[in-house]
């Protein structure tokens, strides 16, 4: 791989986006939906404000500048805002220049299949960095505006989660591009990648929980199994009851891990609401006067609690891109 050539193919690849009209109806898609989301979020965020300063046992840490992007995060996330710009831009990068007759000219030069591809993604990572970096400037103006004004740490916050942005939107880009690569026309590779985003995004992890949980554990258990007339039998039967959802909720955090969505917004939680993340770990039979002695999560123990969704994370840009890589080095362009 010549790294000349790379970065030639990137920078063309990137300027293309920048000058094309999809790139600015997306920009102009996302500077509305974030500034509504913001203005929104700042509501959230004086309300929250009021209910720390009135003693709320919701609110345990006094609410941050941060909080203002809980709406954002979930117009991203929840919303499939970043869903829908990352395959906007990427379900025609390869299938594109297939339909147009151009794919095998651009190869026939001195120019290897890899030096293509990577180029290509990494013009399409560009112009996602950009276009979410211009989303979230325009956010924290809009906070500025209304008179909230993030301090150093606020800052850096924000930007943790604006990577864990990029990642959530590369992942869909990248089952774009494996689409791209697969289809031989930009609409099949379309088809394709909202069928696969579709089904990993909502429907394994809505659904898969419901099957998981009937194939593997059945029915919750119900009362009057276990009612044996004995005084202890409501203790075994609060036991069994227990150990019943503990395995439910095993089974919905292992089908969680299929939709790149439902980790984003369990990684961003803890960033924009420490409060609720914090009172989410207690037990239920802790006391409610423990809230007062509740530490507020550092990003360190953010990444120790989730390690194992950190890495998911990250793998599936990695595998949908492997596979796209893999068949465009082994496809047929004749």
């Amino acid at each position: 791989m010549n790294l000349n050539r790379l970065l030639t193919i990137s920078e063309k690849e990137f300027l293309d986006h920048l000058i094309s009209k999809r790139f600015f109806v997306l920009l102009a898609i996302i500077c509305v939906i974030l500034c509504v989301s913001a203005i929104n979020g700042v509501n959230n965020y004086n309300n929250a404000l009021d209910r720390y300063k009135a003693g709320s046992e919701t609110e345990v840490f006094q609410p941050t500048a941060v909080m203002v992007f809980t709406e954002i995060t979930n117009s991203i996330g929840v919303y499939s805002l970043g869903a829908i710009i990352g395959l906007a831009l990427g379900f025609d990068l390869i299938s594109g220049e297939r339909e147009a007759g151009s794919l095998k000219t651009i190869l026939s030069r001195p120019l290897y299949r890899d030096e293509l591809i990577n180029g290509k993604a990494i013009g399409g990572i560009i112009s996602l960095a950009i276009l979410t970096f211009v989303g979230f400037a325009l956010v924290i103006a809009t906070m500025l505006i209304l008179g909230i004004v993030p301090d150093l740490e606020d800052i850096s916050m924000i930007g943790i989660v604006w990577l864990l942005t990029i990642l959530f939107i590369l992942t869909a880009f990248s089952i774009a591009v494996m689409s791209s690569v697969i289809a031989k026309t930009s609409s099949e590779a379309l088809m394709i990648a909202l069928v696969i985003t579709f089904v990993l995004f909502l429907i394994i992890p809505t659904i898969g929980g419901d099957i998981g949980t009937k194939i593997l554990i059945g029915d919750p258990p119900e009362e009057s199994e276990y009612s044996s007339g004995s005084s202890g039998y409501n203790e075994d039967f609060q036991e069994i009851q227990q150990e019943y959802y503990r395995k439910e909720d095993f089974i919905s955090e292992f089908t969680n891990m299929f939709s790149a969505r439902i980790i984003y917004n369990d990684l961003v939680a803890p960033l924009t609401w420490p409060s609720f993340y914090a009172i989410s770990k207690l037990d239920f039979s802790d006391d409610i006067s423990r809230h007062g002695e509740l530490e507020k999560p550092s990003i360190w123990g953010i990444m120790q609690d989730k390690w194992i969704k950190i890495i998911v994370f990250l793998m599936w840009p990695v595998l949908f891109f492997g596979i796209a890589y893999v068949k465009f080095m082994r496809a047929d362009l004749r």
